[in-house]
């Protein structure tokens, strides 16, 4: 099930139709950030042109981004419902494609950390 995998990841920012979202075992929540958003933008590009260590970096500043994101105090809870709410609102093609996303970020977490 993608959300327990969501849940037992390291945060990382994902996109969904246009729009861009911190989803990890200590995060959910809506990015704002247009510098953020344009990481992700250029970790996709890097990646389907096999271009490693500029793949590298952009995954490192899209990790550091989702670090900075947390939410203090932590609330596993809230994170779980709202991972919920926001998965059972996805059409097939869009969890299919968000599927897609965190298999190539669970292959680059084993390259890059």
């Amino acid at each position: 099930m993608l959300m327990e995998k969501l849940l037992n990841s390291p945060g990382f920012l994902y996109e969904i139709s246009g729009d861009y979202y911190y989803l990890g075992k200590w995060i959910c929540k809506k990015c704002t950030n247009t510098e953020a958003a344009d990481c992700v933008v250029m970790y996709r590009m890097c990646r389907m042109n096999q271009e490693e260590p500029d793949t590298s970096l952009y995954y490192q500043k899209i990790r550091a981004y989702s670090d900075f994101a947390l939410e203090i105090p932590y609330d596993p809870q809230k994170i779980r419902s709202n991972m919920a709410s926001l998965l059972e609102q996805l059409t097939d093609q869009e969890h299919s494609e968000l599927e897609k996303q965190y298999q190539n970020m669970e292959e680059d977490t084993q390259k890059y950390c």
